[in-house]
């Protein structure tokens, strides 16, 4: 007896025009028919690390969100992967602004609009949403509270993006990051979330060994309208997880209507 194949909903895939500071930033959204809402997913910071081939990034988790209904797009951020420029983290809120209205310009992408932000893009996407874009609901995934290590020692801050994080920064900040590395006290997630109306799921894994779990309960504690869910066992690229991203899903099944 043949069984029925099991089809992949119809989704446009588009790319996403985002230019920023004369940057054209990459990007694309998968829009499938009847798209109950937006959703728009932001990185952290990258691993100077080797790509693991099983890992289908960002991209993979857009596709993974459209088919169970959701238009989804994603973002490569300025000085990350083979989007051009140089990073700065109010520069990463203009870039992440600028794709959240480059997204509900596409043909077919409904009203309601998430974005759901993981470690460093957490903060970024808090700090969007205080600045005023119009935002349904916002998901956290290992996002940290605020950020000691890049304000507290501009230098080590430097150290850390250009050498771990592999990413490129203007030559006046090489020179002198102190006023760079203040924009981190601007873009605070601990400091901005009281600001925000909308509901906000924060995810968390207990054994997060690059933002310590107690951040997680710092930004429940100053949300408005917060859901604390920490978990075991995930790691810090909560992307990746299954009971995460099952959360996050079930968080806008229920706010992006």
């Amino acid at each position: 007896m043949d069984h029925p194949v099991e089809r992949e909903p119809d989704l446009a895939e588009e790319r996403l025009p985002v230019v920023v500071d004369g940057l054209r930033l990459r990007g694309r959204a998968y829009v499938p028919r009847d798209a109950q809402g937006l959703v728009l997913l932001l990185h952290g910071l990258p691993s100077s690390n080797p790509p693991d081939p099983d890992d289908a990034g960002y991209p993979g988790v857009a596709r993974r969100l459209a088919t169970e209904g959701f238009a989804a797009a994603w973002v490569d951020m300025r000085a990350v992967r083979s989007s051009p420029g140089y990073f700065s983290i109010n520069g990463w809120v203009r870039d992440a602004t600028a794709a959240l209205f480059a997204a509900t310009s596409l043909k077919g992408v409904p009203g309601p609009a998430a974005i759901v932000g993981s470690s460093a893009g957490g903060a970024v996407a808090t700090e969007v949403a205080r600045g005023g874009a119009p935002l349904t609901a916002l998901a956290l995934l290992a996002a940290p509270a605020a950020w000691v290590s890049f304000a507290g020692d501009p230098h080590e801050g430097l150290r850390r993006i250009t050498q771990e994080a592999g990413m490129a920064v203007a030559p006046e900040v090489v020179s002198d990051p102190t006023a760079w590395a203040a924009e981190f006290d601007e873009v605070c997630t601990e400091r901005s979330i009281g600001h925000l109306s909308c509901p906000v799921l924060v995810v968390h894994s207990r054994d997060d060994d690059v933002v310590p779990v107690d951040h997680a309960q710092r930004i429940a504690e100053r949300a408005r309208r917060p859901e604390l869910r920490i978990i075991e066992g995930a790691g810090h690229q909560l992307r990746r997880d299954e009971t995460a991203l099952g959360l996050v899903t079930d968080f806008l099944r229920r706010t992006l209507k």
